[in-house]
């Protein structure tokens, strides 16, 4: 039993790598949408509907690492959690 929790500790400390790798690449994304929002907002408010597109594109790509970077997080938790109470 004492292998098992082990295991779960190196997988939870894996899974917690990973969720910091994805929580990086969502910042960066976050920051490429936060400068493309300001360059487009020095345009002026009345801008055509179609150069605003590629900010809908770049809010999606953001949203997905930011969604994975969470459900990480948390499945690393549950492994942290679940090897606590192993033992």
């Amino acid at each position: 039993m004492t292998a098992d929790v082990e295991q779960l500790r190196q997988d939870g400390h894996q899974v917690e790598k990973w969720s910091l790798g994805w929580l990086l690449l969502s910042l960066a994304m976050w920051a490429w949408f936060g400068y493309r929002f300001l360059m487009h907002e020095d345009r002026g408010l009345f801008a055509r509907a179609e150069d605003s597109r590629p900010l809908v594109g770049i809010l999606a790509l953001a949203v997905i690492p930011t969604i994975v970077a969470a459900a990480t997080l948390v499945y690393a938790r549950v492994l942290f959690r679940l090897a606590r109470r192993a033992i």
